[in-house]
């Protein structure tokens, strides 16, 4: 599960979760001002976080407003592949 943790100011230690949109979809983008790009499946946010995509995350309400968070930000996924390994017969 994919999260950060608010760090300064009134909301300090809050847990924050990927924002899903009201189109039922996960937003993420290069930078501030760059558009976004709408995600389905949860699944895929991993691989757009690797390539250096922030992600919006809010708090787990409906009313709450989402911010850009960055990848090195996030907790609960990894950047590193997990190694390949299979014995040839």
């Amino acid at each position: 599960m994919l999260f950060a943790t608010v760090m300064r100011g009134k909301r300090a230690g809050t847990r924050l979760v990927p924002h899903r949109f009201k189109d039922n979809r996960y937003h993420v983008q290069l930078g501030k001002s760059g558009p976004y790009i709408p995600i389905t499946d949860y699944r895929d946010i991993p691989s757009y976080l690797a390539n250096g995509y922030s992600l919006l995350m809010s708090e787990n309400s409906p009313k709450s407003t989402p911010s850009l968070i960055s990848p090195a930000s996030i907790r609960g996924w990894n950047a590193e592949p997990l190694p390949f390994s299979y014995k040839a017969r």
